[in-house]
């Protein structure tokens, strides 16, 4: 078999009886399986179906979030994957910060009674900038000091990323490799700061979904 002997080459074994031990323990793609396959074991059954949009976007950025929490938790103990962790953490909590801007729009549109239009940019300062607007028009008295603190740390977001493409790919769609502000970050400082990010957000959509049942 050319992939075992390939792989005994690279992995340096030299007794093939012996590699093929090893293989045997290994998962290899199988024909017959399917990736939406109900199985026996219900425990490990994930709910995908979605009760509307307003839910749809609340289990969406949890989801990207409570997953980059975890990866950093594993990468605070393993050093060695750390360097590699880092792009899928900053990738998750960015798409958690453009998701729950997209929320918050979300929930101020149906608090004005207005009709809520798919927002297509991933731009984090655009949509921003829409959330400003929106809270000035449903007159929330948000102090200045803590809406500067917001905005200074989605743009830090978006000076990295405002495609919402740096840390998914290495390189932009001509082939050049994406410039860092930083050739270092520490993984638990970013996590306590989407993690302040996270309660401000949170709670303008419950203020929001509030003053919505009041109405």
């Amino acid at each position: 078999m050319r992939v075992i002997k390939l792989i005994s080459i690279v992995i340096g074994f030299t007794h093939m009886s012996l590699l093929e031990d090893r293989l045997q323990n290994l998962s290899w793609p199988e024909k017959k399986k399917s990736l939406f396959s109900e199985r026996k074991d219900w425990w490990n059954v994930a709910r995908l179906k979605i009760r509307g949009e307003a839910e749809g976007f609340s289990i969406y950025s949890e989801g990207y979030r409570d997953a980059a929490d975890k990866l950093v938790e594993y990468a605070k103990t393993d050093q060695t994957s750390i360097d590699s962790l880092i792009f899928p953490i900053l990738f998750l909590y960015r798409h958690y910060i453009e998701l729950a801007l997209k929320e918050i729009i979300l929930a101020a549109t149906l608090y004005l009674g207005k009709q809520h239009k798919s927002i297509k940019s991933h731009n984090l300062t655009q949509l921003w900038q829409r959330v400003k607007e929106l809270i000035s028009e449903v007159e929330l008295d948000i102090p200045i000091d803590e809406m500067i603190a917001i905005e200074n740390q989605i743009s830090q977001f978006d000076m990295l990323d405002n495609s919402s493409e740096t840390f998914r790919y290495p390189v932009d769609k001509q082939g050049n490799v994406f410039k860092k502000l930083s050739d270092y970050v520490n993984v638990e400082n970013v996590r306590e700061i989407v993690d302040g990010l996270h309660t401000w957000c949170f709670g303008l959509v419950c203020v929001l979904g509030e003053y919505e049942d009041a109405i």
